[in-house]
């Protein structure tokens, strides 16, 4: 699992379409849809329900969905420098 991976599921989540997310996120829909699918076979879950009518989260997917925020908030801080002055100045 990677935090591309993750950044893709909440595209997609939020976008609500695979098409409208890879173009949002400047890949191809193909790549998007691969990256996916991978995530879901390494966690042994299904994210979404894919049906001829479009895409839904499903309820592990909804679960994982908000996970994945979370990770992503965690990494967005680690990111930020100003957590660093705090333990120098601790």
């Amino acid at each position: 699992m990677t935090l591309q991976q993750l950044k893709y599921v909440i595209t997609v989540a939020e976008t609500g379409t695979i098409t409208e997310a890879a173009n949002k996120l400047y890949i191809s829909q193909p790549s998007l849809t691969n990256a996916i699918h991978e995530l879901e076979k390494e966690m042994n879950i299904v994210i979404f329900n894919r049906t001829n009518k479009g895409i839904s989260l499903s309820r592990e997917g909804n679960d994982f969905l908000g996970y994945a925020r979370q990770v992503l908030e965690q990494a967005a801080i680690l990111e930020d420098n100003s957590w660093k002055e705090r333990i120098i100045l601790s």
